[in-house]
């Protein structure tokens, strides 16, 4: 199971495997338990707390305890700036669990640490209370963190922490918190105050996500949220989870359908609102590739001594208009017009982006006449001339150019 922030409701940890990992230990009665029963039990917290919280979720225990223990206002405030992943997760468990009435030391310890097998009876490890571990690694985290602020100690009255700088993706979480789920908390509060009425009215979700200059990319955290909060009123609901049942027991079954139905109503809004964003989004267009870059594994003949043509440079024919070919082997003439204004482009060997209605390919009886009318001419003469004076059957063009075919020329524009 992934370790997610929120683990926490109403005090309680949220056990969705409790199948597997049992409910959080109840240190109550323990005094009557034999001291084996004990120790398992402490074996079994450790494990819970480390499945199912992070250093993030127990910071505020920590800091608590702080509090009572009597640690400087400047030492809390340090411990408070700094990121959670500095401190041991043992400390968060042992006082998350000496919290839930689990005593430091068990009374006994001294005589079940003596008789594990293979103890020394001479000299059996002598057991910890737990106060004194935690201290010791607040000391040691504390020190840390002195050391990376030398401005900072103990006795200062000014806490100046270096805070790490969040990347794009924390800075727009951090956003759409502020912005949108603390006003749906507060929704969630204002429901709870209206346990007694059956229907409660929405907020204007569109509206906060709009005034919140929320892009498209943030509503995945409101989502995240609003179907986490329909999942657990539907196992309510449907009663498929005691604890989500003990949980909502203060509403009637008509008022937890409400709340549920709003909570879907709201989901559907931000699926409009992100289909809507991908429809607004600008159609990426794609760079056309250097010219002689199409070109490099381009095939064609450079010259015919029989015909006395030369083939022009290859690089003109990207993004120019118009394209007449010569092969050589079959006497085929092949015109070419481009599809749009874009113009050509050439993708191996091959030429793209002609029109299919527009561009032929038709055989010459007399090639050296023809090649001279292409060749020296304006377009609108060409035109006159192939339209007029050759009466050969048209074929569809394919767009290969190969070794038999000379580049006889190309016009860049389109008239």
């Amino acid at each position: 199971m992934a370790k997610t922030s929120g683990a926490f409701r109403a005090g309680r940890v949220l056990t969705p495997d409790a199948k597997w990992t049992g409910e959080e230990p109840d240190w109550h009665g323990w005094e009557k338990w034999p001291i084996e029963k004990f120790m398992s039990e402490r074996m079994r917290m450790l494990k819970f707390y480390g499945y199912y919280l992070t250093q993030a979720d127990l910071k505020p225990a920590v800091l608590d305890y702080m509090k009572r223990r009597g640690y400087s206002k400047n030492d809390i405030s340090l411990l408070r700036a700094a990121n959670p992943t500095v401190m041991p997760t043992t400390i968060g468990k042992l006082i998350r669990a000496m919290d839930k009435g689990m005593p430091s030391i068990h009374p006994k310890a001294d005589e079940y640490f003596a008789s594990l097998p293979f103890t020394d009876p001479e000299n059996p490890p002598k057991p910890r209370c737990d106060h004194s571990t935690i201290s010791k690694e607040l000391h040691a985290v504390l020190d840390f963190l002195r050391k990376e602020d030398p401005s900072h100690d103990s006795d200062s009255t000014e806490v100046k922490v270096k805070k790490p700088t969040p990347n794009p993706q924390e800075r727009l979480k951090a956003k759409v918190e502020k912005e949108v789920i603390a006003k749906l908390e507060e929704m969630l509060d204002d429901w709870c105050g209206k346990a007694a009425q059956t229907k409660v009215d929405p907020v204007a979700l569109t509206s906060y996500i709009r005034d919140g200059n929320i892009p498209p990319a943030g509503c995945k955290y409101i989502s995240d949220w609003v179907q986490r909060h329909i999942s657990e009123m539907q196992e309510a609901y449907d009663k498929t989870c005691p604890q989500m049942v003990e949980g909502y027991s203060y509403l009637s079954r008509p008022a937890l359908k409400n709340r549920i139905t709003n909570l879907e109503g709201m989901l559907a809004e931000i699926s409009k609102i992100t289909s809507v964003a991908k429809t607004m989004r600008k159609v990426r267009v794609k760079k056309p590739k250097d010219a002689t870059k199409q070109v490099t594994r381009l095939k064609y003949q450079e010259n015919s001594k029989e015909y006395d043509i030369t083939s022009v440079n290859p690089a003109r024919i990207p993004t120019a208009h118009r394209l007449f070919l010569f092969n050589t082997k079959y006497r085929t003439l092949g015109v070419y017009v481009a599809d749009g204004p874009k113009g050509f482009e050439v993708k191996g060997t091959s030429l793209k982006g002609f029109s299919m209605a527009e561009s032929y390919v038709l055989g010459l009886r007399k090639p050296k006449e023809v090649l001279n009318i292409i060749c020296s001419s304006t377009p609108k003469q060409i035109d006159k001339y192939l339209a007029d004076k050759l009466k050969t059957k048209k074929r569809k063009a394919n767009g290969r150019i190969n070794q038999q075919t000379v580049l006889l020329r190309v016009i860049e524009t389109r008239n």
